[in-house]
C-alpha cells in the first residue's frame, strides 16, 4: 500500500478509533493491526525460498477471519525492500498514534530468511535490533511478533526479556500490555521448509493452531501460549522426523497485566470441520485453488475435533506410515460437515507433493570427453573425442524425481601417423549426437544424484588423408545407442546447479564388412539454470 493510500486512510481511522467498539473487532472496544510480511528472497550467501510467500498470504487470510482484522487494518507485504517494510511501520504507528480509543494491538508476521543480526530482504537488511526497537517503542498497547526465518532466535537472544517455561499461558482479556516475540527457531538454528506441507514446518503449525488445533481449554479461543505450546511441540517433532535437525521455536516476552493475548477466534467461524470419535489419525486439510496446505489435526480415537475452515471444496488426507489416503470434503458457508474415514481412498504417497508442482525448463551447459574402450578402434576408427552441447529438462512433468530431457553434442578428435607402406596419414573425426532420457532423481537438494536411462541418435564421421600421394577418403556412420548415465551435482541456489556426469554406451559398428560390439564412455562436466 503507498503511502498516499494509507493517509486517505487517516480520518476513517479517527472515526473507528474514536467509536471505540466496531463490527468485527477483536473483543470488546479492541482496535487490531496486522503487518504480514514475505520473501523468498535474501541475499547473496541463501537459496531462494519457496514458500514464504505463500505462507505470507496464508497467514494474512487467517488474520483477516479467524483473527478478525478488518481489511483496511491488514497490510501485506510480497518481497518488500527493508525502507518499503519501515514505511509500513511508520504509517502504522502514525495510525495508532492517532487513535482515542487505548485497546489497540499490533501483530507483526515475517516468513523469509534472516542471520543472526537482520531480516534479509533481497539486497537490503531490517536489523532485529530496529525490529526489537519498534516492538519496545509502538504506541499499541499489545505488540506481537512472530517471526518464522533461520537464526529468528537471535531476536530474543540475550535482549532482556523473560523466557517463560512452556506450561504458562499469558493470563480475563483486556488488560495485558506489552510485546511478546515467537520465533520460528533458536538463535543457531536454521527454520526448514515442507514441499508436502506447501510452506514452513513452523507457519504451518501456527496456521494449523489459530484454526483450532491448538486450542486446548476448547474455550474457542487461542491464545499466545496455547499457540506457542503447540506450535513448539510439532514443529520440534516433525523437524526431527523429517530426518532434519530439530528446530526449536522460541519464546520471548515482555508483558504486565493479567489479560490473555488472543491470536484467534474459531468460536465465531461461520464454517467448520468436525472430526468424529471414530476418525483416528495424522489428517492434512488442502486447497486445491490456492495450494495450500490449510490445516493439519493430529487425531487420537475417542475425541471429537473440530476446525474453523472457510467455505470451499477441499482435498482431505490421512496420513500412516505406509499409505496415504484421500477423500473430497465440500463445506457450504454456515455449516459444519463431519469427515467420514470410510470414504478416503488411497492414493500414492507422493500424490500431494506432486500435485502443487508446475512444469519448468531447464538448460544445461556440458563439455567433456569421449573414447571408445577397444584400443584398436580407438586408433585408427573411432578417435577419441572431445564433446560439447545443451541440455533441455521439463522439470515436474512426470512427478517430482522423474526428469524427461532431451540433449545435443557435437565434437571430435585428430590423429596422425606413418606407416612404411602407406606413408603418413592424417584422421579428423566428426561426432554427432542426440539424446532423449529420463532422469531418476535419488537425491535432489543440496546435493543432487541422478541415474537416467537415454537412448541417441550416433552419427560419425571420418576423413583420411594420405600425403605421400595427395588422397583422401571419407567415411560415414549412423546408428542408435543405448546409454547409462550417472549425474552427481551441487544445487548452488534454487535456479543453479554443477554437476559432474558419467555415462556408458554401446555401438554396434561395422567396418570392412565387419560387425563388431563397441563400449565407449563419456565424462562431462555441467552447469544448469533453470527458466
Amino acid at each position: 500500500m503507498s503511502r498516499l493510500s494509507l493517509s486517505l486512510l487517516v480520518p476513517l481511522w479517527l472515526l473507528l478509533c474514536a467509536a471505540g467498539a466496531v463490527a468485527g473487532e477483536a473483543g470488546p472496544g479492541r482496535v487490531r493491526f496486522a503487518v504480514v510480511v514475505g520473501h523468498n528472497q535474501g541475499d547473496h550467501r541463501t537459496t531462494k525460498l519457496k514458500y514464504a510467500l505463500k505462507d505470507a498470504d496464508k497467514m494474512a487470510r487467517l488474520m483477516a477471519t479467524l483473527g478478525e482484522v478488518a481489511g483496511d487494518r491488514l497490510f501485506l507485504l510480497r518481497s518488500p525492500s527493508a525502507d518499503e517494510l519501515r514505511t509500513a511501520l511508520s504509517n502504522v504507528e502514525g495510525l495508532l498514534g492517532r487513535c482515542s480509543n487505548p485497546q489497540t494491538e499490533v501483530f507483526l508476521y515475517f516468513s523469509g530468511h534472516a542471520d543472526d543480526t537482520a531480516l534479509l530482504l533481497g539486497d537490503t537488511v531490517f536489523p532485529l535490533q530496529e525490529l526489537r526497537t519498534w516492538l519496545k517503542q509502538s504506541p499499541a498497547k499489545v505488540r506481537v511478533a512472530l517471526i518464522d526465518a533461520c537464526h529468528s532466535g537471535a531476536l530474543v537472544r540475550d535482549k532482556g526479556g523473560k523466557r517463560i517455561p512452556l506450561e504458562l499461558a499469558i493470563s480475563s482479556e483486556g488488560d495485558a500490555s506489552g510485546f511478546a516475540i515467537i520465533t520460528s527457531s533458536s538463535a543457531g538454528e536454521k527454520s526448514q521448509e515442507s514441499e508436502e506441507l506447501r510452506g514452513s514446518f513452523f507457519t504451518h503449525f501456527l496456521t494449523s493452531g489459530m484454526r483450532g488445533e491448538a486450542d486446548a481449554s476448547g474455550d474457542g479461543r487461542v491464545t499466545l501460549g496455547e499457540l506457542y505450546q503447540y506450535a513448539y511441540h510439532r514443529t520440534l517433532n516433525r523437524t526431527y522426523a523429517a530426518g532434519g535437525k530439530g528446530q526449536h521455536p522460541t519464546f520471548d516476552y515482555s508483558l504486565s497485566g493479567s489479560g490473555e493475548v488472543v491470536v484467534s477466534y474459531t468460536g465465531r467461524a461461520a464454517s467448520r470441520l468436525r472430526f468424529p470419535e471414530n476418525a483416528e489419525g495424522d489428517f492434512l486439510l488442502y486447497d486445491p485453488a490456492s495450494d495450500t496446505v490449510l490445516a493439519e489435526v493430529d487425531k487420537k480415537g475417542g475425541e471429537t475435533r473440530t476446525l474453523a475452515i472457510p467455505a470451499g471444496t477441499f482435498d482431505l488426507f490421512r496420513r500412516s506410515d505406509t499409505a496415504l489416503f484421500r477423500t473430497s470434503v465440500r463445506i457450504p458457508e454456515g455449516s459444519e460437515v463431519a469427515i467420514s474415514v470410510q470414504q478416503m481412498d488411497p492414493v500414492s504417497r507422493t500424490w500431494l507433493i506432486d500435485k502443487g508442482r508446475k512444469p519448468s525448463v531447464s538448460l544445461a551447459a556440458k563439455g567433456g570427453y569421449q573414447f571408445f574402450w577397444d584400443g584398436t578402434i580407438r586408433e585408427r576408427s573411432l578417435l577419441p573425442s572431445v564433446l560439447g552441447g545443451v541440455e533441455l529438462r521439463v522439470n515436474d512433468l512426470l512427478g517430482r524425481r522423474v526428469t524427461p530431457f532431451f540433449e545435443l553434442l557435437v565434437g571430435g578428435g585428430v590423429s596422425s601417423s606413418t606407416s612404411d607402406h602407406i606413408g603418413p596419414l592424417a584422421q579428423t573425426f566428426a561426432c554427432f549426437e542426440g539424446g532423449l532420457g529420463t532422469a531418476f532423481s535419488v537425491l535432489s537438494s543440496p546435493f543432487v544424484i541422478e541415474l537416467a536411462p537415454e537412448i541417441a541418435l550416433f552419427y560419425a564421421r571420418r576423413t583420411v588423408d594420405n600425403e605421400s600421394i595427395g588422397k583422401s577418403s571419407t567415411d560415414h556412420y549412423v546408428t542408435a545407442v543405448p546409454l547409462a548415465n550417472l549425474l552427481i551435482g551441487w544445487q548452488v541456489v534454487d535456479a543453479l546447479s554443477l554437476g559432474v556426469q558419467a555415462r556408458t554406451g554401446y555401438l554396434y559398428f561395422r567396418e570392412d564388412g565387419r560387425g563388431r560390439h563397441l563400449g565407449f564412455s563419456e565424462f562431462f562436466m555441467s552447469a544448469m539454470l533453470k527458466l
